[in-house]
C-alpha cells in the first residue's frame, strides 16, 4: 500500500507543468574563484543552465553550440551558466578543457552534487533548462542528439523577444519521479541470487519546495520485488535550508567534500548503468557556512548510514578560509570521524588536518592548487595509532592553443572509508575500471597531459603519461600508463574522437595477480550527421590484456540512430573473455537493444531488451560492482 501511495502522489504531480515552476536559487564558484548567484541575474537575463562534465561525451559535443549562442546572443540578453559536476577526481581537467577550445561562457563548479541534486536528482547528463526573465523555467531537455541545438536556438530567440512582464512567482515546487521496472529472463541468476523473484520495481520520488531564502526537500524510495512479494519503502533523504548572501544553514541530508577529497568526500555519482547502481552517500546532520568579504568559515557534522546495514558512523569538521589579493584562496580544515566496527578499513576513529592553497587563475596563463593533510587514525582491535599524510599538487599552463596539466600525489596511510582523493587516471574509467590504482594507502604518482588545438581545422591533439609507485601491501607495484588521441569536429554536428594507450603494471605480490601485465587499449566515437535532425553514432572500446597469469580481451560497442529531439535507437554488443566474467556466467557475447523517447520538458522513457555483462563503476575512488542483466528494462523519468 505504501508504494502505491508514492506512485499515486507522483501521478498527481504530473498535472503541474514544468513552465509553471520558479527556478531554485543557488550560488556557486566560477573558475576564477568568484561567487555567482542565480538570483542576481533574474529579471535582467534569459538564462541557459546546463549540467555537464568533462568525461561526458554527449556534453562535450553540445558545448560548441553554447559558445556560438554566447557569441551571438549575450549582447541581446542571454546568459549561459555551464555547471560542471566534475568531482574532486576530475575537477583539475575543467579549466584546461575550457582553454583548449577557447570557450568563453561562464563555467560554475558543483563538485559536491549540491545544485544538480535540486534540478536533476538522477544526475543524467547532459541536462539543461531555460529560465525566462521572471525566473520561471520554460524549457528543459535531457541528453544530446545532433540537431537539438536547432530547437534550443528557437527557444532562446522566443524568450529574448520583448514580452509583457509575467507574474514573478514566490514559490518554487519541483518533483522528479524515477521508476525502473526490471524483468529477469536469466533463470539461474533469479534462483541463485534473487530468491526466485523475476520482477522488480525501483522507484525514487524527489520533492523540493523553495520560497525566498528557504529551501526544503525530501526523497521517498520504494523497492518492490514480485513473486515472492518483498518490499522496502523509506524516507531516504530530507533537508531544510536557509540561504542569504553571507550565511547558509542546512539541516538534514547533504553532500560535502573537504578540499580535493583527501580528508573527506561524500557525493552522488552520475547515472549511466542504471538507477540501481548510483553511488549516493550523504551526511545526515547539519552544515553552516559563513562568508564576509575575503573571509569564510564552515562547520558541519552528522551521521553517515553505512551501505546495506543499519550502522551509523559519525563525522564532524570545519574550515577557515581567506582570499588574498583577490587571487589566492587559503583554507585550513579539520575533520574528525568515529566509525563502528565492520567498516572497510577497520577504522575506529580518525582525525585529519589539512591546508590548501588555490590560485585558480593568474592572468589567464596559470593555475595552481596544493593541499597537504596530516592524519591520525586508531584501528579497531589495534593499540597503536596510525599516522599518515596526503599531498596533492595540480598546476596548469595555458599558452594560446597549447595547454599543459601536471598533477602529483604522495599518500601515506591515507586509507579512510569516506575520502575520495584524486586518482590521476579518471579519464579512462570505463575501459580500465578494474585496473585502476585505486589504493590511497601508500602511493606516489605523477601525471602530465598536453593539448594542442588547431582552430582552423577544429582538431585537437592530446597526450598523457602517468607513473605510479603503489605500496598498499608489503610488495609494491609500479604502473606506467600513456595514451595519445585526436579529436576532430566537422560541419555543424560531426564529431570524431580516437584514443589509444598502453598500460604496464609490475609487481611480485599475488594481491594484484589479476592486473599484473600489459594492457593495450583504445576507444573511438563517431557522430555522422545525415540531415539537420537525423544522425548516426558509433562507439567502441577495446582492450587486450597480456598478463603474467592469464590473458583476455574485452570489447564494448554501440550503434545509435538519433532523430532530434524525440527518439534514439541503440544496439549494444559486448564481448569478453575475462576469466572472472566467464566464471560468473560462462558467456562471452552480450547483445542488447534500446529505444529512448524524449518527452521534452517532462522527462524520458527508455526500453531495453537483451543482455549486458555488468562491470565495475568507479567514482573518486569509490568503486561498485554491478552484475550482468538479461531481460527487459523499462526506465521512466518525469520532471515536474
Amino acid at each position: 500500500m505504501r508504494p502505491l501511495l508514492i506512485l499515486t502522489a507522483a501521478l498527481i504531480f504530473l498535472g503541474v507543468p514544468a513552465s509553471a515552476q520558479k527556478a531554485i536559487d543557488f550560488a556557486l564558484r566560477d573558475l576564477d574563484g568568484n561567487t555567482v548567484r542565480l538570483s542576481d541575474h533574474i529579471g535582467e537575463k534569459v538564462i541557459l543552465v546546463d549540467f555537464w562534465a568533462t568525461w561526458c561525451v554527449p556534453c562535450v559535443k553540445e558545448l560548441p553550440h553554447f559558445q556560438r549562442f554566447h557569441e551571438t546572443y549575450s549582447d541581446k540578453g542571454l546568459l549561459i551558466l555551464a555547471i560542471t559536476v566534475d568531482g574532486p577526481e576530475t575537477v583539475a581537467m575543467v579549466r584546461p578543457f575550457m582553454s583548449r577550445y577557447n570557450y568563453t561562457f561562464p563555467v560554475l563548479l558543483d563538485t559536491e552534487s549540491r545544485v544538480i541534486a535540486f534540478y536533476n536528482p538522477r544526475v543524467v547528463l547532459p541536462y539543461r533548462f531555460l529560465i525566462d526573465r521572471q525566473g520561471n523555467i520554460r524549457h528543459t531537455h535531457t541528453g544530446y542528439s545532433p540537431g537539438d541545438e536547432i530547437s534550443l536556438e528557437k527557444q532562446i530567440r522566443e524568450l529574448l523577444e520583448p514580452e509583457e512582464e509575467g507574474r514573478i512567482r514566490r514559490f518554487s515546487f519541483h518533483a522528479s519521479e524515477a521508476l525502473l521496472n526490471r524483468n529477469f529472463s536469466d533463470r539461474d541468476y533469479v534462483d541463485r541470487t534473487r530468491g526466485g523473484r523475476t520482477s522488480q520495481i525501483i522507484n525514487q520520488l524527489d520533492l523540493t519546495l523553495s520560497r525566498g531564502a528557504f529551501l526544503a526537500g525530501a526523497r521517498l524510495d520504494a523497492n518492490l520485488d514480485f513473486s515472492p512479494w518483498q518490499d522496502k519503502v523509506s524516507l531516504a533523504k530530507r533537508f531544510l535550508e536557509f540561504n542569504t548572501r553571507s550565511l547558509s544553514v542546512r539541516a538534514g541530508d547533504f553532500y560535502h567534500t573537504v578540499g580535493r577529497g583527501l580528508a573527506f568526500s561524500v557525493l552522488k555519482t552520475f547515472e549511466k548503468e542504471g538507477l540501481e547502481y548510483i553511488i549516493d552517500t550523504t551526511v545526515d546532520g547539519g552544515k553552516l557556512a559563513f562568508s564576509h568579504k575575503d573571509y569564510s568559515a564552515e562547520l558541519f557534522g552528522g551521521w553517515l548510514d553505512r551501505e546495506d546495514s543499519d550502522v551509523k558512523d559519525r563525522v564532524l569538521g570545519g574550515a577557515l578560509g581567506r582570499r588574498i589579493g583577490g587571487l589566492l584562496d587559503v583554507k585550513a580544515q579539520v575533520v574528525h570521524a568515529d566509525l563502528e566496527r565492520g567498516s572497510f578499513f577497520n577504522t575506529e576513529r580518525a582525525t585529519m588536518e589539512s591546508l590548501s592553497l588555490n590560485l585558480p587563475n593568474f592572468r589567464d596563463k596559470l593555475k595552481f592548487y596544493g593541499e597537504f593533510l596530516l592524519l591520525q587514525k586508531k584501528m579497531h582491535y589495534v593499540e597503536d595509532t596510525v599516522r599518515g599524510h596526503g599531498l596533492y599538487l595540480e598546476s596548469g599552463l595555458f599558452l594560446k592553443n597549447l595547454s599543459f596539466l601536471l598533477e602529483f600525489k604522495d599518500y601515506k596511510n591515507l586509507d579512510f572509508e569516506y575520502n575520495r582523493p584524486p586518482l590521476l587516471e579518471p579519464e579512462l574509467a570505463a575501459i580500465l575500471a578494474n585496473q585502476f590504482a585505486v589504493s590511497s594507502k601508500n602511493v606516489t604518482a605523477i601525471a602530465g597531459r598536453v593539448d594542442y588545438y588547431f582552430p582552423k581545422r577544429s582538431l585537437l591533439a592530446f597526450g598523457r603519461y602517468a607513473h605510479f609507485r603503489d605500496t598498499p601491501v608489503t610488495q609494491p607495484r609500479t604502473i606506467h600508463h600513456a595514451f595519445l588521441g585526436l579529436e576532430k569536429k566537422f560541419g555543424e554536428t560531426g564529431w570524431v574522437n580516437v584514443l589509444g594507450g598502453f598500460r604496464r603494471e609490475e609487481t611480485e605480490s599475488l594481491v594484484f595477480y589479476y592486473t599484473h601485465g600489459d594492457t593495450w587499449h583504445g576507444q573511438a566515437n563517431v557522430s555522422l550527421p545525415l540531415t539537420s535532425r537525423l544522425s548516426l553514432e558509433a562507439y567502441l572500446e577495446a582492450k587486450n590484456f597480456d598478463g603474467r597469469h592469464f590473458d583476455y580481451r574485452e570489447t564494448r560497442s554501440s550503434f545509435s540512430v538519433h532523430h532530434s529531439p524525440w527518439i534514439v535507437l541503440t544496439l549494444f554488443y559486448d564481448r569478453s573473455t575475462d576469466p572472472e566474467v566467464l566464471f560468473f556466467k560462462n558467456k562471452k557475447d552480450w547483445w542488447g537493444s534500446q529505444v529512448e523517447f524524449k518527452l521534452s520538458r517532462w522527462g524520458n522513457v527508455k526500453v531495453f531488451y537483451g543482455a549486458i555483462k555488468g562491470g565495475v563503476k568507479c567514482a573518486g575512488g569509490a568503486c561498485k560492482f554491478f552484475p550482468p542483466f538479461e531481460g527487459l528494462r523499462i526506465d521512466l523519468l518525469f520532471r515536474l
